[in-house]
């Protein structure tokens, strides 16, 4: 497995190495990152101050401290931000492409600004996006499935579980047995439009698919202290 995390915050780069491990935890052994920093010369107007390379790894590489996979960093300035993720994507080979994005790129277009840009050119690469609120240690997940569409969430999840030590809690549209899953206990019947009082508010990472968010993004944005990790897969 092949995973590249794109970040232009050092601290949000910290976080995607450290949320890649956990959910490849059971596939160390074949895990390889590629930590990518392409942060455009307008990005001082943008709150991210262009950094010297030593500045924007280390919090990274400080991460990776022993760790038994491949691990490399890539980091340019570059004008042409979206075009540099999607080079080093396609010319690494990569399995996975996991992106940082603030809350603040959610909004009436969705996955917006140069998120959305990716995604489009992307389109045959399976890709997840964390939007960050806040998200700390310890990570406490919850995933939201609707329906059917939703079935490769398992087995991106199935790591993270290993991770944490516990099973994720879901809150499904269908039957469990439907996914082949037999851990009844962990299934909630999800009511999109009473989210908020359904919610269990000691989660802090809930895990959907992209068509999921894009659905029910109003009622799942009113969670306060929430990140999302937002899968989408490719064509």
């Amino acid at each position: 497995m092949k995973v590249l995390i794109s970040f232009a915050n050092p601290k949000m780069g910290a976080k995607l190495f450290g949320l890649t491990r956990a959910l490849f935890s059971k596939s160390r052994e074949n895990l390889s990152i590629v930590a990518l920093h392409v942060v455009s010369v307008e990005s001082r107007s943008e709150g991210f101050p262009i950094l010297e390379e030593d500045e924007i790894f280390q919090a990274v590489r400080e991460e990776a401290a022993g760790s038994e996979f491949d691990f490399e960093t890539v980091g340019f300035p570059s004008d042409w931000v979206v075009p540099g993720i999607v080079e080093i994507a396609k010319s690494k080979q990569i399995d996975l492409l996991l992106l940082g994005a603030a809350r603040s790129l959610f909004s009436e277009d969705l996955l917006g600004g140069k998120v959305g840009d990716v995604l489009r050119q992307l389109s045959d690469l399976d890709i997840a996006v964390l939007a960050d609120n806040g998200l700390v240690a310890p990570i406490e997940p919850i995933i939201y499935s609707p329906g059917l569409d939703s079935a490769p969430l398992f087995p991106f999840s199935t790591g993270l579980s290993a991770f944490i030590e516990k099973p994720i809690p879901v809150l499904s549209g269908v039957n469990q047995s439907e996914f082949g899953l037999n851990q009844s206990n962990q299934f909630k019947p999800w009511i999109p439009f009473s989210l908020n009082a359904a919610a269990d508010q000691t989660k802090n990472l809930a895990i959907l698919d992209y068509g999921t968010y894009k659905s029910f993004h109003s009622a799942l944005l009113d969670r306060k202290g929430l990140s999302f990790l937002i899968l989408r897969k490719g064509n």
